[in-house]
């Protein structure tokens, strides 16, 4: 697992920098501390026990020189002891280093982290080893001279008795050492310790470890050692006059009472300045943190603080990790926030003028309004159409106002109001489909014939925010379509009189000559049908010009749709010498309807012209004819008219229906959608083009729907078609026979 390269450089420089070992280092700066005190103190112990002879002076001393040897040597051991785990991590740090390109020695983000349990035991030892270790050293120093003590009467027998007083007076000269070395000891290692202790810390959070050690109360420790402070110079002092005044006056009391006094007054602040500094250090980093923080108002690249106790210090180092975390973290999504946020902006920027650029070389005009109407978007297309300038002058105003309704006309010549406007309708809901207005004084003074669509503009739940209006200029195409309508309805009266000669003068030919050879008959014959294809397509070009000039006149009366259908596949069978032409009435009497007789011939022979020239040679062709309810629909589910039920009722409420079947080509399945459009031809390209106009279909379901009756059809391609045609029957037709 890798470590971040702070964390690695923190482990790898412990005790690296100017010794290389940790641990001497920290015994050096210990023992060396308290040797220059533990000097005095035999001194002070002699002077306790009255000692005046030299000989037993050179003896108690060499005997506590021994002593504390055994003691140090003792302590020392005991420490290294206590720090070896420690001393293991700084050794694996420092073995492990990365190499940069140079070859020195880089540690950095990468490096292999040290064990769990290395970094456990490590901080075990950083965090319990100042107060146990201290404790075990105060111990000793206040248990050194109980058996110097007891060895000093061995040495001097003859040596008066301890006494009372100086019992009392040694009693607090132990007390003293163990007061004062208590604090001595747990504020050198505290302070020599703590780096240590904070850069494990460190490096156990980073691992995702809970730091060790056991967790100590700073006010309980703040309150021991201020005690040890206060006690241990008065103890000191209290003993040192009592052993003074438990004998006979000795000489030099007074340097030494001075002497006593400086240990006293010196010993103090050296503890409490180690003790302050270990103390002030995470308040510090605390500090440093914050104000870093307040003055680059971000917490990018900080570092977390050492937790260099497991006391309320600790806990607010922890807490403020914490804190830098979670505000690392909310800076982290805030920057990818603001990042996405920017590139959501340069993509929205980007499509919306991708869009702008779209809509400005449309050649519709397109715009769009708020709730209120107000024009919120027109492209340059829709400046043009409306003969405006100044897009941003038109953004902002009502929709009435840049329409101009005084201007705008429906196809019929019709003024419009506001609410008739296609957009205004929108707003309200409605969707509008290729629409056709008129805007009068347009381009050229010429009126503009537009085609126009509107929808509303929702939300996600349905709400409508506003409306879109797409407007086509038509105007050229409608005139396009006037000059063809024109040229087909001039065209076909042209062509009406030279056919009508053309088969006058064949029929003429035929009846009044009777000894015409049979080639020459076929031959008549044939101009015969010709003709009437021609006329029946003259009759067709006529029809679809005065549908497109919507002056299509349909007659009413009544007709015996069976003579008609009769008349109608006579003839075709005539001409569909190919194929079998047969009609099928029924079992009633033939209907009777009310129509234009010769509408429905047009159709009749559109629909049998379509089955002869798509069936193959031989196929047959059915043509029939049924009576049934009229369907509520305006396509009945069943299409076979053979299988409509047939019920008795009042000629209003049912109508013929018409079908005829050929067993050709079909028609396929994509295309079937346009199969009622003018001039649009199935079979266009394709082994199946037999030539044709494509306007027959057309002209059928058009006068079909002039006569209130339907058009639809089956078709599956390679199977045949089967179209089918209603016709409602006459008010006074008689009731249909049944059996």
């Amino acid at each position: 697992m890798a470590i971040s390269r702070a964390a690695w450089f923190r482990v790898w420089n412990l005790g690296r920098a100017r010794t290389r070992s940790f641990t001497p280092r920290v015994v050096a700066y210990a023992f060396g501390i308290e040797l220059p005190y533990s000097l005095l103190v035999p001194v002070a112990h002699l002077r306790l026990l009255g000692v005046v002879d030299s000989t037993v002076q050179a003896r108690m001393v060499g005997l506590i020189g021994l002593m504390y040897v055994v003691k140090t040597a003792g302590l020392i051991a005991l420490l290294v002891h206590m720090l070896r785990p420690i001393e293991r991590l700084r050794r694996y740090a420092v073995g492990h280093p990365l190499r940069s390109g140079a070859g020195f020695e880089e540690p950095g983000a990468g490096a292999a982290a040290p064990p769990e349990d290395l970094i456990l035991a490590a901080a075990n030892a950083a965090y319990d080893t100042p107060l146990a270790f201290a404790t075990v050293w105060a111990i000793s120093w206040a248990l050194l001279y109980l058996p110097v003590t007891v060895a000093f009467y061995v040495i001097a027998p003859n040596q008066s008795p301890l006494g009372v007083q100086r019992g009392i007076a040694l009693a607090l000269f132990a007390l003293a050492l163990f007061a004062a070395a208590l604090p001595l000891a747990y504020s050198i290692l505290g302070r020599l310790l703590s780096p240590a202790a904070g850069v494990i810390s460190l490096l156990a959070r980073e691992r995702g470890l809970s730091v060790p050690g056991k967790g100590y109360s700073l006010a309980v420790r703040l309150v021991i050692l201020g005690a040890c402070l206060a006690i241990a110079p008065t103890s000191w002092m209290a003993a040192m006059v009592l052993g003074e005044t438990a004998g006979p006056a000795k000489p030099g009391l007074n340097l030494t009472l001075a002497i006593f006094s400086m240990v006293a007054v010196t010993w103090a602040p050296v503890c409490a300045g180690f003790l302050a500094g270990a103390l002030a250090g995470p308040f510090q980093q605390v500090a440093a943190v914050i104000q870093a923080i307040v003055r680059r108002g971000e917490v990018d690249r900080l570092e977390r603080i050492p937790v260099y106790f497991k006391d309320e210090i600790g806990a607010l180092a922890g807490g403020v990790n914490a804190m830098v975390d979670r505000l690392e973290e909310s800076s982290r999504r805030t920057r990818s926030y603001l990042a996405e946020r920017e590139r959501l902006l340069q993509d929205a920027a980007q499509r919306a003028a991708q869009l702008g650029a779209v809509l400005d070389n449309l050649v519709e005009g397109v715009f769009a309004c708020d709730r209120q109407g107000r024009l919120t978007m027109l492209n340059a297309s829709g400046l043009r159409l409306l003969g405006l300038s100044g897009r941003s002058e038109q953004v902002g105003r009502m929709v009435e106002e840049v329409m101009d309704l005084s201007r705008m006309r429906h196809s019929d010549g019709r003024p419009f109001t506001r609410d008739e406007l296609p957009m205004v309708r929108a707003l309200a809901g409605e969707t509008i489909v290729q629409e056709e207005q008129v805007l009068e004084g347009g381009r050229a003074g010429r009126d503009v014939f537009l085609r126009t669509s509107a929808a509303p503009i929702r939300s996600e739940c349905g709400t409508i925010l506003g409306a879109v209006t797409v407007a086509r200029d038509v105007t050229e195409l409608m005139e396009l379509d006037l000059v063809k309508d024109q040229f087909i309805r001039v065209g076909a009266h042209e062509l009406k009189t030279p056919v009508a000669i053309m088969k006058g003068y064949a029929l003429a030919l035929l009846r009044n000559t009777t000894d015409l050879p049979a080639p020459r008959r076929k031959m008549l014959e044939a101009i015969d049908r010709g003709a009437d294809r021609i006329n029946r397509i003259v009759d067709d070009l006529l029809a679809i010009s005065q549908v497109s000039l919507d002056v299509l006149q349909v007659s009413e009366e009544d007709v015996d749709l069976g003579a008609l259908l009769q008349e109608t596949v006579d003839r075709a069978a005539k001409s569909a010498s190919r194929h079998r032409v047969r009609l099928s009435l029924g079992a009633e009497r033939p209907p009777v309807v009310r129509a234009d007789p010769e509408r429905l011939r047009q159709v009749l022979a559109s629909l049998l012209d379509n089955a002869m020239k798509y069936s193959p040679d031989g196929g047959d062709i059915d043509v029939r004819v049924a009576v049934a309810e009229r369907a509520p629909v305006s396509r009945p589910s069943l299409c076979d008219a053979a299988l409509f039920s047939h019920r008795r009722g009042s000629a209003p409420g049912f109508e013929a229906i018409v079908s005829v079947r050929d067993q050709g080509v079909g028609i396929p399945a994509h295309k079937q959608a346009r199969i009622f459009e003018r001039f649009f031809r199935a079979h266009t390209d394709t082994r199946h083009d037999y030539g044709g106009m494509g306007i027959g279909l057309f002209l059928a379901k058009d006068m079909i729907s002039r006569h209130g009756g339907r058009i639809w059809f089956e078709s599956e391609e390679d199977k045949g078609s089967t179209f089918y045609f209603t016709v409602p029957l006459s008010s006074e037709a008689p009731t249909v026979d049944r059996r």
